[in-house]
């Protein structure tokens, strides 16, 4: 179907050692590394993705990247990871800021030699017209944890479609479905109306929820080979909005 990545979000570090060296929690990986996993992901075929933040501390509160975006990111490329998605909590909310520091991350990504797609979370639309410069996808706006979500989303995506083409792309956010508590966020018709809007738009197509748990409707919705065709033309055009106004 073309879904490449298994990603894992936060609350995976525990700390960091006397060298700065970020560790895993040895409570789930008994390692205290990520490379096992990764090498799992990767013995299945997939690519396998992780999360850091460009502030002092994630937004669950573990180890931040801030000073530390050499090391993280050799210890990244050590471990085998193809994807990083770096959050903005702890962090001070100012444009140039955050373009610097993601640059830093950028830059050290890069100095690894491992190619490593990164993916800004910094909520805001004005990453749009930087995004390309700094990394492979921005999100530009906020968590879209509901339906209401969802359509502010789609409202801000509306006008940024000039800033995104292959190798770089706006991000509305996550695919809403059933999580691995049980929880239904959206329904059924909006969890196929997000995911037709999201195609259209050459969206980032992320799914957030337990795919072990997930209902029969939404696996025919994300396994429709038409609609992801739409999403994976190689044009990387994305939808605009030709009439009518905020939804």
């Amino acid at each position: 179907l073309g879904y490449r990545y298994l990603n894992l979000d936060d609350c995976w570090a525990k700390g960091r050692r006397a060298d700065g060296t970020v560790f895993a929690d040895s409570a789930t990986f008994p390692s205290e590394s990520l490379q096992e996993l990764a090498n799992y992901v990767h013995s299945k075929g997939m690519l396998f993705g992780t999360y850091t933040d460009r502030g002092t501390a994630t937004c669950g509160g573990r180890p931040g990247a801030a000073g530390f975006e050499e090391l993280d990111a050799r210890t990244y490329a050590a471990w085998g990871i193809d994807y990083l998605k770096e959050d903005s909590c702890y962090a001070k909310d100012v444009p140039d800021i955050a373009f610097a520091q993601y640059a830093k991350m950028r830059d050290a990504l890069n100095a690894t030699g491992r190619p490593i797609l990164f993916s800004l979370c910094g909520w805001h639309d004005y990453y749009a017209p930087k995004g390309a410069s700094l990394g492979n996808s921005w999100r530009i706006g906020p968590d879209d944890t509901n339906w209401p979500g969802v359509l502010k989303n789609i409202d801000i995506m509306a006008g940024l479609e000039k800033y995104a083409g292959p190798g770089g792309w706006n991000d509305p956010c996550l695919l809403l479905s059933r999580t691995w508590q049980g929880v239904e966020r959206v329904t059924t018709l909006q969890s196929r109306a997000q995911f037709s809007m999201w195609a259209v738009l050459a969206a980032p197509l992320l799914i957030s929820g337990s795919v072990v748990d997930m209902t029969a409707e939404n696996f025919a919705t994300y396994s429709n080979k038409e609609v992801i065709a739409v999403n994976q033309d190689p044009l990387g055009v994305q939808g605009s909005r030709i009439s009518g106004g905020p939804m």
